[in-house]
């Protein structure tokens, strides 16, 4: 309980400094039609889940997370964000002797053409502070992000620089992302629809799965204005991957079939 609320505040004190950092930027907001057209616009999220899954593969043990992050973002389509997160499986998976928490730097340029065609590259920076015996290989990981989104299917490509989320891979590992969201009528809930393909290069190759998930979203903004901004989703993920390669030393299977609740608010 301890780690939870140092983690809860080391992720508020994130936000904080990120906004600290750009004083006098105008917040993006929706109908300001007199918002300087050249100012850098600031959005965030905040989110509660009942398991943080990234890659299909639980990153706190099936335990709940905390989750915060802010992006600045230009007319021109550049844009950099700060977003981070408690996670358990440094200690229950890697084997370092301490750290509970992730932080994402990122930055790139989303193009759109047209209303309905997005293109993206980027630079993602995953960042883990702690402790860890010798021989046990640092988690902080680079990728480059090349993607595109039509209406409502998107595909990313991610292209690591060198060793992989703790494994000591060449560079060229690659995680693959396709989804989907499928607006259900004019209703408030969407589908959403995943799957992805981590392969790593090199001794990790056996390491690699593939993961899909199925979601049901909810705009909570129908319920009223306090709501603007809240979504609520309930996700099923499961993945292929190797049971004797990724259960933890506590026993769990980070890759097993998993139900999570997941809170969002933006801003």
């Amino acid at each position: 309980m301890h780690h939870f609320a140092c983690t809860l505040r080391r992720l508020a004190g994130l936000s904080a400094a990120a906004l600290a950092l750009a004083p006098g930027l105008a917040w993006s907001q929706s109908g300001d039609e007199n918002r300087d057209a050249s100012a850098v616009t600031v959005s965030g999220t905040a989110t509660l889940t009942s398991d943080y899954l990234f890659r299909g593969l639980t990153q706190t043990g099936g335990k709940p997370a905390v989750q915060a992050g802010v992006e600045l973002g230009g007319k021109a389509g550049f844009y950099a964000g700060l977003s981070g997160s408690n996670v358990g499986w440094l200690q229950d998976y890697q084997g370092y002797r301490a750290g509970s928490l992730e932080l994402d730097l990122y930055g790139g340029w989303r193009f759109k053409p047209d209303e309905a065609t997005t293109f993206d590259v980027g630079l993602i920076h995953y960042r883990y502070p702690g402790s860890r015996p010798a021989g046990v290989v640092r988690a902080d990981t680079t990728e480059l992000l090349v993607g595109a989104a039509w209406r409502q299917l998107a595909a990313k490509l991610y292209v690591s620089a060198g060793d992989t989320f703790g494994f000591d891979a060449p560079a060229g590992s690659t995680y693959l992302d396709l989804s989907a969201a499928v607006p259900i009528g004019d209703g408030p809930w969407t589908i959403d629809l995943h799957a992805g393909r981590q392969r790593f290069r090199g001794a990790a190759g056996p390491f690699s799965y593939t993961d899909w998930k199925l979601g049901v979203r909810y705009d909570a903004s129908t319920i009223g204005p306090a709501w603007n901004g809240t979504t609520v989703s309930l996700q099923y993920t499961d993945t292929n991957a190797d049971r004797a390669l990724w259960t933890d030393l506590n026993g769990v299977n980070m890759g097993r079939a998993r139900l999570s609740v997941i809170l969002t608010r933006s801003f």
